[in-house]
């Protein structure tokens, strides 16, 4: 049996040992701290054993676009969660109790502004340069963040849990901050035309909603 497995059954036996019925609870208790010591286990492995990750592709391998990582932040706070951007992979990684959650969140958030982006690129900017196009459909995606933001906020409740922070520092102890990639970062004030993107990427995300459930589900219905 590996560890994993093992955790998983300790965690199913201090389960029962909450039973109701004495000699259950006991025989289970008995069980789990029989197999805690064979496999090694201490209190903190169980803490820990609730932490998951889960990625969210990316549309970039090495330096996402500014308006992306705004996203993947929003909805790392939502769900309490930290947040990893794997460089070279190319994949955000939820990390926390809720990883499974913010990482399905991610997915089809992005899926729904890529979409919009394609769309506002091919009905309203199909005359733009190429760099002119890529920085207005980035100003497009902006307002489309901008929009969604409340809607997942409104689930943001808590920090990350001292047991995710726990498992930052035993997995990945050693993060650098990378520098999200901001096309229009040298723009100092908008332009009416900057602004007419971004409205036009908030109009486009109206509509989009959560249902918050539980975990372990497809807890999230957007529409």
């Amino acid at each position: 049996m590996d560890r994993k497995k093992a955790l998983d059954k300790v965690k199913k036996c201090l389960a029962l040992a909450n039973s109701s019925n004495p000699n259950e609870a006991a025989a289970a208790m008995r069980q789990a701290r029989a197999m805690m010591e064979k496999y090694q286990l201490e209190q903190s492995d169980l803490d820990l054993y609730e932490i998951e990750e889960h990625s969210a592709r990316s549309g970039s391998k090495m330096n996402p676009a500014q308006w992306e990582a705004n996203l993947a932040q929003i909805i790392a706070k939502a769900y309490a969660c930290r947040l990893v951007f794997m460089a070279g992979l190319g994949d955000w990684r939820f990390i926390g109790e809720m990883a499974e959650v913010a990482g399905y969140t991610m997915t089809v958030l992005l899926r729904k502004v890529r979409q919009a982006r394609r769309e506002y690129i091919g009905n309203d900017l199909k005359r733009c340069k190429p760099a002119n196009k890529t920085k207005r459909a980035d100003q497009f995606c902006d307002g489309w963040v901008w929009a969604v933001r409340k809607e997942v906020l409104q689930f943001a409740d808590a920090a990350p849990s001292a047991a995710t922070e726990a498992y930052m520092l035993k997995h990945h102890p050693e993060l650098i901050t990378g520098k999200p990639i901001d096309r229009n970062s040298s723009t100092k004030v908008l332009s009416q035309r900057a602004i007419s993107d971004a409205a036009a990427g908030i109009r486009a995300a109206n509509g989009v909603q959560l249902q918050h459930g539980v975990r372990g589900t497809e807890q999230l219905a957007l529409t």
